[in-house]
């Protein structure tokens, strides 16, 4: 084939090549690039470099837009932290606050009676007694022998002092004895610790006495102890101890005793009551009949 031959299907491939690329951005809705690059090839070609490079920025901005929204989290983070602790704080206060409003009510249910309260400080690590710590002592007027309550009910009692601080001995202790009645049938007992692990009981009910599941404990008031030649009542009447879980009862006795359940949660007590002063009775005409008061 001569040269004006080549020549000649060159430029038909040609026009060829050029009608289908047209066709193609006609039919893709695109063919205005084509014109513009025809009209002004320059500026043409700086939009079509323009946009890589708006991408390219657009990318950079959303970076530091990133960074600047990770700091804001961790602000936010931190504020709702602060938020929690100080709802945290304010539960803590309203807990603080009905926690005394109940220890208010408690005392004026009984303005005959006078008590201390008292923050329970520790529990004594002896395995020998069940006992706690208060922060109240010899200097706020506290004596051994003076009993300790609760909103709840009866704690215990008080077995040693210091000028701060004082030892309650809890009604739990296998070696606490203490005058108890039955709620509803008024029958009387004495009220025993058992110790690590063991039963509180309520023992030496007399057998026609009616026991039953769910009764309440209290404390009698009776005088059951010799101190300084005269009988006295280490307990106001009427505290409340527990309430009756099971009865042991046999025919064959006189006597019968049942399980008493405390009211109180000793692993959750934060304050209590020391009963310095209630009303006693006049027993200073008895004397000691056995002739063991000092």
């Amino acid at each position: 084939m001569n040269t004006p031959s080549r020549i000649r299907w060159a430029a038909v491939a040609l026009l060829l090549g050029a009608a289908v690329v047209i066709f193609i951005l006609d039919t893709t809705g695109n063919s205005g690039l084509l014109f513009d690059f025809l009209r002004d090839p320059a500026n043409a070609i700086a939009g079509w470099t323009a946009e890589p490079s708006q991408n390219l920025s657009t990318n950079l901005n959303q970076t530091d837009d990133l960074a600047v929204a990770q700091a804001q989290l961790r602000g936010y983070e931190i504020r709702l932290a602060e938020a929690e602790r100080e709802l945290a704080e304010a539960r803590e206060l309203v807990g603080q606050y009905q926690a005394l409003a109940e220890a208010l009510d408690y005392v004026n249910e009984t303005p005959e009676t006078t008590r201390l309260l008292a923050n329970v400080i520790g529990w004594d690590p002896s395995p020998l007694f069940q006992s706690l710590i208060i922060d109240k002592g010899s200097d706020d007027g506290l004596q051994i022998g003076m009993p300790v309550d609760s909103v709840s009910g009866l704690v215990g009692q008080i077995f040693r002092v210091t000028p701060n601080s004082a030892m309650v001995l809890l009604i739990t202790d296998n070696s606490s004895s203490i005058p108890a009645r039955l709620g509803t049938s008024r029958a009387i007992g004495v009220l025993h610790g058992g110790g690590r692990g063991g039963d509180i009981t309520l023992d030496w009910i007399p057998l026609e006495s009616v026991a039953e599941v769910g009764d309440v404990v209290v404390t009698s008031g009776l005088v059951g102890e010799f101190e300084a030649g005269m009988m006295v009542s280490r307990f106001p009447a009427g505290i409340v101890i527990g309430r009756v879980a099971t009865v042991r009862r046999s025919e064959a006795e006189i006597l019968q005793s049942a399980v008493v359940q405390s009211a109180v949660n000793f692993a959750a007590l934060e304050t209590v009551f020391v009963v310095t002063d209630f009303p006693r009775n006049d027993l200073s005409g008895f004397e000691d009949p056995l002739g063991t008061g000092e």
